[in-house]
């Protein structure tokens, strides 16, 4: 009698066993239900074009934190490392007499600045093309 209760305990248990994972399968799958995770929502690529010639001017569209070469005044050029107030006033006497700089290398035209200053205020200067003025 004492076998026969020991193996009636033992299926009783792996009863026990089966209806707990079953439970928690029930519980996962109304779990996965109720809170879905979540899907990547990558945006969905738009077909590329080509534009050849084509020059966009965008003055009202800047970078707050670079000065534009182009349109700086001398004591916002005076900001940039390496660029005081002698500098400045001769890149905004340049950029009078000679146009906006295309390039930010071109400030290398300018007395006094070369690739090593120029290297120094690249991060922190851009070249934006001010409407109505042309190189």
């Amino acid at each position: 009698m004492k076998g026969s209760l020991g193996l009636e305990g033992a299926a009783r248990d792996r009863e026990r066993g089966v209806a707990l994972l079953v439970g928690i399968g029930i519980v996962a799958a109304a779990a996965s239900i109720l809170w879905p995770a979540p899907t990547s929502r990558a945006p969905r690529s738009s077909p590329a074009f080509v534009f050849s010639n084509v020059r966009v001017i965008a003055p009202q569209i800047r970078d707050a934190s670079r000065v534009n070469v182009n349109a700086a005044t001398e004591e916002e050029l005076a900001t940039l490392p390496g660029i005081g107030e002698a500098l400045a006033s001769r890149i905004v006497a340049y950029r009078a007499q000679h146009g906006p700089f295309a390039r930010i290398e071109d400030l290398d035209a300018v007395s006094g600045i070369g690739p090593s200053l120029i290297e120094r205020i690249r991060d922190l200067a851009t070249v934006v093309e001010v409407a109505g003025e042309s190189p």
